[in-house]
């Protein structure tokens, strides 16, 4: 009676094994989705998204033609008009579904890592998001670009300032151009950049595995 429960526990042993050992492959043989959001405040219980943006890593490189920027319908903008520099007029006329951009958001990353940069503010309004409107069950792994600066940072012992792992501060310090902020597809091409400049630091073997050692995680949506 014990064979069936013993064969299903082997095989997650052996399953969680492969995918420690896939890790541990290059990291340009996986592919990303980096992702930004822009809410009308900081609490996701209390807040709203009002415009998600994204752009997919393969191969290493940038695709510029998988770039998304889309708002939200009923997106409430009020006084956040000046920092996201959407207009009302924007959202009726461009507005989207939010269950149905999260449905298309799921099914891109089905086989992407997800990237963000402070994770765990992104992940609050996705989880939020994804109770509320009590889609399927479904895992990603992420990483977060903020994480890996600040575990780098660590490592280094160099003291960062105030702000400094704000994103445009952790672009400077890699020379990266300076990019105007709260554009959810500028800000996710500014993370991407980061991301490669991150990994151009840690060298040309870097794995995976190596970047998960700085700052990774993986979260299961559920619908409640």
């Amino acid at each position: 009676m014990l064979i069936e429960p013993m064969q299903k526990l082997i095989h997650k042993a052996k399953a969680w094994h492969l995918s420690r050992q896939s890790t541990k492959q290059d990291w340009a043989n996986w592919n990303y989705l980096v992702l930004d959001i822009e809410t009308s405040g900081l609490d996701a219980k209390h807040d709203h998204i009002v415009s998600v943006g994204w752009v997919c890593i393969q191969n290493g490189v940038i695709e510029l033609d998988s770039a998304r920027h889309i708002l939200l319908e009923n997106a409430e903008i009020g006084d956040n008009v000046g920092i996201h520099m959407i207009m009302d007029s924007d959202v009726e006329r461009d507005g989207k579904r939010q269950e149905s951009v999260l449905r298309y958001l799921r099914h891109l990353l089905r086989n992407r890592i997800l990237v963000m940069h402070h994770a765990p503010l992104e992940l609050s309004f996705l989880k939020q998001s994804w109770q509320a409107f009590a889609l399927p069950s479904f895992s990603v792994n992420w990483l977060d670009t903020l994480a890996i600066e600040r575990t780098k940072n660590n490592r280094s012992q160099q003291p960062i300032q105030d702000g400094g792992f704000r994103l445009g501060a952790c672009r400077v310090r890699y020379g990266l151009p300076e990019y105007e902020g709260h554009d959810a597809l500028t800000d996710a091409l500014a993370t991407a950049e980061l991301l490669l400049a991150q990994i151009a630091y840690q060298g040309a073997d870097c794995r995976l595995h190596d970047l998960n050692q700085m700052g990774s995680g993986k979260t299961c949506f559920t619908p409640r």
